[in-house]
């Protein structure tokens, strides 16, 4: 009960100051919003277009159905998640989020993953993936190539410690 309390008094705080901050500094906020605007539409959004594409047009071929047999025998014992979730670990880790929850989220809307099956499915799926961070973080946003490497290996290795 106290706990919930002081949850909800600091949430209403800071949202308290967030909008004395947008109001105080107007100028400085749509600033910033028109920068982080502009840095998702240049960089965000181009490197993870191909990747929704992509799986959408696998989905709609059946590719994910085959896939999906052929990896039952994995994905079950180990992850207890049915085939085609093989197909979802694979583009999760490929192309990174949202792209994980949003190919799970799909299945469960399919009726191919329970809903206990699409969480922990979820849960192991939605990471950073190799090519966003080598393209929009280490060479859109730092202009730094060889800080992807680093990045990508950091990340893959957290992932994989987390599984």
């Amino acid at each position: 009960m106290i706990k919930s309390r002081i949850k909800t008094i600091f949430l209403a705080a800071s949202i308290t100051l967030l909008a004395a901050s947008l109001i105080s500094f107007p100028q400085q906020s749509f600033d910033a919003s028109i920068r982080g605007l502009n840095m998702w539409w240049e960089i965000v959004f181009p490197s993870l277009l191909p990747f929704f594409i992509v799986s959408e047009m696998l989905i709609g071929f059946g590719v994910v159905r085959f896939i999906g047999v052929l990896l039952e025998p994995l994905m079950r014992p180990l992850f207890r998640v049915p085939g085609v979730g093989g197909f979802v670990w694979a583009m999760g880790m490929a192309s990174g989020f949202p792209a994980g929850a949003k190919l799970t989220a799909r299945m469960r809307q399919e009726g191919q993953l329970s809903k206990i099956e699409a969480e922990r499915l979820v849960s192991f799926t939605n990471s950073s993936n190799p090519l966003f961070i080598f393209g929009a973080v280490s060479v859109g946003f730092f202009y730094n190539v060889q800080l992807g490497v680093i990045l990508a290996l950091a990340i893959t290795l957290e992932t994989s410690a987390l599984d």
